[in-house]
């Protein structure tokens, strides 16, 4: 572990620093698709404002709403309504990699704005970044659906073709499988491959739990053969069916920016920093609340025990402020908000000196944070706000770290 800092450093040297490009919210949340059928060519599959169907889904939405936080594995469905044509039956899939508060406000958002998004139509799927909502009179429920919602893409291409469909097979090949054969229930999986020596390639996919394993995998494998026709070649892309959905991006604020950024190379950099220090990649799995090596190495933090992500076979072999501080490091270089990582300047200095002070990170983007916390909360009306309680230990105050003799 002695030698890992001016490894570490070296590596910093060798990275390519490219120009960020800046956000531009438009006036849907981001990562936003919708399916909302044209309610002028069918009376059937609308409603009046007064209808039993209008409150068969006022009841639907309270109900995913008040369960979207206690979901085990992020998915709920409910009936609501005895009577068709009147029934609403409805459901909400959470992504698999954010908490239960994040999941809940996510839905909570949804569901008091979906009305706004898509008035009067009795079937409605909407994709946020972090969730899906659906309703519909007719049932839904443990059945593929293989219909269009939606797909979003990067609108700049890679520049090598063939080594990044190469490389993009075997991210989906990965997760095409892992997800549909989930042990944990959520039916999701995330994977990475190296694009080249200092670029990694991510991919995800998520079913419903509620269809089958060989449906999820027909499923998938439908959205992974929508890549070519919608996205090919695109340095990024979602698609998103009512069962179903696949993303492939460089990093994870590649859809947004458009290209690579310095805050790019910064955020796999310390994705590989706590890969050294674990022992693990970052597509490992370890419980409901850690999807993968970043929300595990998150939660140590929070909780305090930042060393539990140590790899045994270092034991004895360390220093505990040095490996804390690494761990540190390495969790600003993944935060959610590219501006808010260091540079690699600052990254080399911080590894460096120990008289330099940390701040303190904030959550990394695989939480889901960006669609959730930062974006779709601050568009609620003053009467819709909602709190949320976190738990801090060890980031409530910056590390003081002395110089080991």
């Amino acid at each position: 572990m002695d030698n890992l800092l001016p490894r570490k450093a070296l590596f910093v040297y060798t990275i390519c620093l490219l120009s960020l490009t800046p956000i531009t919210k438009g006036d849907y949340p981001p990562f936003f698709s919708l399916d909302c059928p044209n309610t002028t060519l069918s009376t059937t599959s609308t409603y009046a404002p007064n209808s039993t169907y209008k409150t068969n889904l006022n009841t639907l939405f309270s109900t995913l709403s008040s369960h979207s936080n206690n979901a085990s594995n992020g998915f709920y469905n409910f009936t609501a309504g005895t009577s068709p044509p009147d029934i609403a039956y409805g459901l909400f899939l959470c992504r698999g990699d954010i908490s239960s508060a994040e999941c809940q406000d996510c839905i909570v958002y949804a569901t008091r704005n979906v009305l706004e998004w898509c008035p009067k139509s009795k079937r409605v799927i909407v994709w946020l970044e972090g969730c899906m909502l659906r309703y519909s009179d007719e049932y839904i429920f443990a059945r593929q659906d293989r219909g269009f919602v939606g797909v979003l893409h990067n609108v700049r291409n890679v520049t090598n073709e063939t080594s990044f469909n190469e490389v993009l097979g075997e991210v989906m090949d990965d997760i095409v499988n892992r997800a549909s054969s989930d042990d944990s229930g959520k039916k999701f999986a995330t994977a990475q491959v190296n694009y080249s020596p200092l670029l990694t390639l991510y991919g995800l996919a998520q079913c419903t739990p509620d269809i089958s394993d060989s449906d999820c995998k027909t499923c998938i494998r439908d959205c992974i053969s929508t890549f070519p026709s919608c996205c090919d070649a695109k340095q990024g892309a979602i698609v998103r069916l009512p069962s179903c959905n696949v993303s492939g991006y460089m990093s994870p604020e590649y859809l947004i920016n458009g290209k690579f950024s310095a805050k790019s190379d910064v955020f796999s950099f310390g994705v590989l920093v706590l890969e050294i220090i674990s022992g693990k990649r970052n597509n490992f799995y370890h419980s409901d609340d850690a999807a993968n090596l970043l929300s595990y190495a998150w939660k140590l933090w929070r909780e305090g025990t930042p060393l539990d992500l140590l790899d045994p076979t270092l034991e004895g072999s360390y220093t505990r402020n040095e490996v804390t501080r690494c761990i540190h490091i390495a969790l600003l270089c993944v935060q959610d908000d590219p501006d808010a990582r260091p540079s690699m300047a600052t990254i080399v200095l911080m590894l460096n000196s120990y008289s330099t002070t940390l701040p303190l990170p904030q959550q990394p983007r695989f939480l889901g944070r960006s669609g959730i916390g930062s974006n779709i909360i601050p568009e609620l009306q003053p009467n819709q706000s909602i709190s949320r309680s976190t738990q801090s230990t060890v980031n409530e105050a910056s590390i003081s770290e002395v110089e080991p003799r």
